[in-house]
């Protein structure tokens, strides 16, 4: 789950902008998520639980199941961990749920990961056998951060999304495979990404999500938890 937060950490940071929401059919989703971290170093690590987003209130919750039950909340600027309905820990972050893969996909944002509704420009389009890849501007507010990105389609949906660094130096990569489609709606089946340290070794995260719901009316409880003043 750490890299879960710091792939949604990056994509605040480079995004950055408000997101037009084009697309009203869809308003929020949940789905079953298995979480598998293979650090440089040591052992495996797994996650389970369940995720609920709401694009309106813009309320992420992580239904933790496995290795122990908790729950991840993220509310504007702050995550909030818990555990017997009771707070563990607190973090200020970048405001970011309106910058994740839940967020696009409900707003039909997903295909340029939504830097084409930022204040993003394509630079140059390439095409490498079945992949067309674009090859974006980056704001100058940002560029001391990225120098690159480039975002590969198949299929017209997106494929893997590659961010460079200072002297090109490779930050992450990501990988969206085995989609589901519910009517027009298209989700990620799995997310795998890749992360390189100081000293350019990788450690690997692999995302699955299954069952998706939307528009689910029934629970309002799952979407949005009442934390204590």
């Amino acid at each position: 789950m750490r890299n879960t937060l710091h792939l949604i950490l990056l994509f605040s940071v480079v995004l950055g902008f408000n997101l037009n929401s084009a697309a009203q059919d869809y308003f929020r989703m949940s789905a079953d998520f298995t979480t598998k971290v293979k650090p440089v170093e040591g052992k495996m690590n797994l996650t389970k639980g369940k995720i609920y987003y709401d694009k309106y209130s813009q309320e992420l919750i992580y239904d933790i199941s496995f290795p122990s039950k908790e729950k991840w909340i993220v509310q504007d600027s702050k995550i909030y961990k818990i555990t017997n309905d009771s707070v563990y820990f607190t973090e200020e972050i970048p405001s970011m749920n309106e910058f994740t893969v839940f967020h696009l996909a409900l707003n039909s944002n997903l295909t340029y990961f939504g830097l084409d509704e930022a204040k993003f420009s394509i630079s140059n389009i390439d095409k490498k056998g079945d992949l067309v890849i674009s090859y974006w501007n980056i704001p100058p507010h940002i560029q001391k951060v990225i120098s690159t990105i480039a975002i590969a389609k198949k299929n017209n949906q997106l494929h893997s999304i590659v961010i460079t660094g200072e002297n090109n130096k490779i930050l992450n990569k990501q990988f969206f495979k085995d989609y589901i489609q519910i009517g027009g709606f298209e989700f990620p089946g799995s997310i795998v990404q890749i992360f390189y340290d100081e000293n350019n070794n990788e450690e690997y995260q692999v995302m699955e999500f299954k069952n998706i719901e939307l528009n689910d009316i029934d629970n309002e409880e799952n979407y949005h938890y009442q934390l204590d003043n």
